[in-house]
């Protein structure tokens, strides 16, 4: 009589198992169609998709005042900070710099940005492209790019157009997340930074998460 019982919890449970399996294979499948949609042909994260820059999981492992300091901003250092999106990170930023100006390719994103740095002084808010920044020659200390490098199509001339606007000893810092369907190695991006005429100058994070540090040859 009591062994029905334990059959059916048995079976409830092989059921469970094998539907998180389902949707694991899904999910899995899925990601993989995103990021070869996504490499075959990098772009900006589309507005729509704003929620993924503000996802409360993501500030788990991209703490806007924990990456601030990692990027080793100087006070006096007049920053560059490239694909600011909802602006996140810029407040952060803006508070380890002298002047940091923040730029995006998407008007609708410097909006919510504005809204986030208002009655901050020294930050300036840009419209602009990263592989024709509207900026002059020689004017920078440091550029700062947070899942945006590979948003671009060619991101070997995009490191090359953050060298344009950075003066002498200047320093780029990159970082990617595993869970941005354009993510890449740690490695790619050492490799696209020396064609670029950069060399790596500082390594943190990990490979699901990491941010590197470079500088001008």
């Amino acid at each position: 009589m009591g062994q029905p019982v334990p059959a059916r919890r048995a079976s409830r449970r092989t059921g469970g198992v094998a539907l998180a399996l389902v949707g694991l294979a899904a999910f899995t499948i899925a990601q993989l169609g995103l990021r070869l949609w996504v490499r075959s042909k990098p772009r900006p994260i589309p507005y729509g998709w704003a929620w993924l820059l503000e996802n409360p999981w993501r500030r788990r492992y991209r703490d806007p005042v924990r990456l601030a300091g990692a990027c080793g901003l100087r006070s006096s250092d007049h920053v560059l900070e490239v694909g600011c999106g909802s602006g996140l990170f810029t407040p952060a930023l803006a508070g380890r710099c002298a002047h940091l100006t923040a730029l995006d390719i998407e008007a609708r994103y410097l909006a919510q940005t504005a809204a986030r740095t208002a009655g901050l002084p020294n930050v300036t808010l840009l419209h602009g492209d990263l592989l024709a920044l509207p900026i002059l020659a020689a004017s920078m200390d440091a550029a700062v790019l947070i899942s945006v490098l590979t948003e671009v199509p060619a991101p070997v001339e995009a490191l090359r157009e953050c060298v344009r606007v950075l003066r002498p000893g200047g320093r780029i810092m990159v970082g990617e997340e595993f869970f941005g369907p354009e993510y890449v190695l740690p490695r790619t991006v050492d490799n696209w930074a020396g064609a670029a005429g950069l060399r790596c100058i500082g390594k943190q994070g990990n490979g699901w998460a990491y941010l590197h540090i470079y500088e001008v040859i």
